[in-house]
């Protein structure tokens, strides 16, 4: 039996054996298919020497078949056998412990299964200066996180929780929280869970999906100023926002919806597709989407390390807003960024309903990190925009300078003469050093009015008139639990820190003390004033997604127009509850 499963492995495996019979066995078929062919052929001594040979091979192939089938006959006799005494020894063991097989991982014998190969797009694998070694990378947490952790390199992956909330959830780049690493697999796909919700991914993570959204409580008690209607104490819903986002490869999406000041509102809205462009991860994106503008306003609202962003961020804002519909480029390097952008009005304009033609925003963003090291980092950063303005009946401006549960007291010039167009800009420096950070910024705006306003209600002294205001900024704070500060070096703006010591392991969880003082000139505008103001402000961080905020802010400003006109001060105590997830 051996010499025959030999003899017969011999022939399958000899290449020129198997050739030489094919040959011949079409030759012969040729020759007897072909009736013309044949009296000539069998008085060639060549087709006789051919048919002669496959005779031969034609019977030996006979020979090795039926010693095969009897071999074969005999393995089925045997292997059954051994099946036999083998489901005895394992209904045996069973009956001591029973053993349920699953369906995903032991599918009927009968049926074939193949794994297909999944592959994802180019999925780049950034690294910033100072980040571990792949292996011990916090890019990528082991799968039991051991408490407390320790104080990451500023800027690198494992020194922040998550991406920022205002991200597409494909940048080529993939952090994580420390409680995210407890993950199931169903059915061939993985659910992880994350900030209190899973993310359900292919195991390549070619494709996702998961639910995003935040929730900002705030309360604010205003005191101090000289108009009874500006010292108010009330609540107010900051945001409630609930969305969806997701990859299939290189193309991922975000879509969410905010309920705040008593109105329901799309936000996030777009789709991006990663890329690659000369060894540098790109980003092309449609749609409804965040600005980025300044480092304090390009920063979702749930990260800003105060109740509200600083005043670079809120008075140098184009007329459009914090968002806008149209078109967005970003190319990132190691240690670098651009971000360009072009849109006009978001979708909860009131443009479409009433067929007005959209503000026309260009803007452009970039920073840049010239040095870092295992304990600090150094920021700068550049950014500017300009914008073409529809026609309008008027133009104002109010900028808030107390919490946003005091919408009364703030800076306010016009009503006047409508606007044509303004180019903003401005710069950012920015520095961690240990756990210990601060933040300078600095910016202008050139704005324009119109020299004609058809119907025009107002005074026409204005017409044709330009003016600048001018905003600074100086921030700086401390971990005093050891955490390092919470900045997307990628991006360039604020992230939510990773706490060493979360409450939910019995920790005290992660305190930051931070302190900042504003100031504002808009004195060459028409009607225009100036303003400061200086805030003190405590976070505790119960997890890396939620978090206590207490703000103390004062304020001085002095309006030459409005309900409130002439020099002022207020005070505020705020309170927030976030939670982002």
């Amino acid at each position: 039996m051996t010499s025959t499963r030999y003899a017969f492995t011999l022939l399958l495996t000899d290449t020129a054996m198997r050739t030489r019979i094919t040959t011949l066995g079409l030759g012969m078929l040729g020759l007897v298919t072909h009736p013309s062919y044949a009296s000539a052929a069998s008085t060639d001594p060549e087709v006789q020497e051919l048919t002669r040979l496959v005779k031969m091979q034609s019977q030996q192939i006979h020979e090795l078949q039926s010693r095969l089938a009897k071999v074969e006959k005999n393995a089925v006799h045997v292997t059954a056998a051994t099946h036999g005494m083998a489901a005895t020894h394992t209904t045996a063991q069973t009956a001591q412990k029973p053993f349920i097989r699953s369906p995903a991982l032991y599918p009927p014998p009968s049926v074939a299964r193949a794994t297909p190969v999944l592959k994802s797009g180019p999925e780049e694998a950034v690294t910033f200066a100072g980040d571990e070694p792949s292996q011990g990378s916090p890019l990528y947490l082991s799968r039991h996180a051991t408490y407390p952790l320790s104080p990451a390199a500023p800027g690198s992956f494992g020194a922040i929780s998550n991406m920022p909330s205002g991200s597409a959830p494909v940048m080529g780049v993939a952090s994580q929280i420390p409680t995210s690493n407890r993950s199931t697999t169903i059915g061939g796909l993985v659910l992880k869970w994350g900030k209190g919700l899973p993310e359900i991914t292919t195991p390549d993570n070619a494709y996702s999906f998961r639910m995003r959204g935040r929730i900002l409580a705030d309360y604010g008690g205003a005191f101090g100023s000289r108009f009874p209607a500006q010292n108010v104490s009330r609540t107010t819903l900051r945001a409630a926002r609930l969305g969806v986002e997701g990859n299939a490869h290189q193309l991922s999406w975000v879509l969410e919806g905010d309920y705040s000041n008593n109105e329901l509102s799309v936000m996030s809205a777009f789709m991006t597709w990663s890329d690659k462009m000369a060894k540098h991860l790109v980003e092309y994106t449609l749609g409804n989407k965040f600005n980025e503008r300044s480092f304090d306003g390009s920063t979702g609202s749930d990260q800003t390390v105060f109740l509200d962003r600083d005043i670079v961020a809120n008075a140098l804002l184009p007329v459009k807003g914090w968002y806008g519909l149209g078109g967005a480029f970003k190319i990132f390097g190691d240690n670098w960024h651009v971000a360009t952008q072009i849109s006009g009005n978001d979708v909860n304009t009131a443009n479409v309903t009433n067929n007005v033609r959209d503000d026309l925003t260009y803007m452009l963003r970039t920073h840049y990190i010239p040095w870092r090291s295992k304990k600090a980092l150094i920021h700068l950063g550049a950014w500017g925009f300009y914008e073409d303005v529809k026609p309008a009946a008027s133009f104002s401006q109010r900028v808030r300078l107390l919490a946003r549960t005091d919408d009364a007291f703030g800076l306010q010039f016009g009503p006047m003469v409508p606007l044509a167009n303004s180019m903003a800009g401005g710069v950012e420096l920015f520095g961690i050093w240990g756990p210990a950070w601060g933040v300078v910024e600095y910016g202008a705006r050139h704005m324009k009015l119109r020299d004609t306003a058809p119907g025009l209600s107002l005074s026409p002294r204005n017409l044709g008139a330009q003016g600048t205001e001018q905003a600074f900024s100086f921030q700086t704070g401390a971990f005093l639990t050891g955490e390092t500060p919470n900045y997307f070096a990628h991006t360039g703006q604020w992230a939510t820190p990773r706490v060493l010591h979360p409450v939910t392991e019995g920790g005290v969880g992660g305190w930051e003390v931070a302190a900042r003082w504003d100031w504002i000139d808009a004195t060459s505008i028409p009607t225009g004033g100036r303003a400061w103001t200086a805030t003190i402000g405590v976070n505790w961080y119960l997890l890396s997604f939620a978090r206590l905020m207490l703000n103390y802010t004062h304020a001085d400003v002095t309006n030459k127009t409005g309900n409130y006109i002439g020099p002022n001060s207020g005070n505020i105590v705020g309170v927030r509850s976030a939670v982002t997830f």
